[in-house]
């Protein structure tokens, strides 16, 4: 059972709307859920659309600085706690 909380939690359900479904609702929105994110075919990057991204990332700066990133408590919800500095 817990794989079935697992993946309803991938697709943002609480464990209280997975129980509030039936096998047949549950496992046709997860064939939903990976069929809308998963890749298709032919959605690789080209050569040329890799080798442009390679040289767009090479012009970045990445010398120093300080890089900052927001933490969150998750609740069913994301709640916003503080942020987080690192020195690059």
């Amino acid at each position: 059972m817990s794989r079935i909380y697992a993946a309803g939690a991938a697709m943002g359900w609480t464990v209280a709307e997975v129980k509030r479904t039936s096998m047949w609702e549950f496992w046709a929105a997860w064939h939903g859920y990976v069929n809308a994110n998963s890749p298709k075919e032919g959605n690789k990057l080209s050569e040329s659309e890799k080798d442009y991204i390679w040289e767009r990332l090479q012009e970045v700066d990445g010398s120093g600085g300080d890089l900052v990133t927001q933490t969150y408590l998750w609740d069913g919800a994301f709640i916003p706690q503080g942020k987080v500095s690192f020195r690059l």
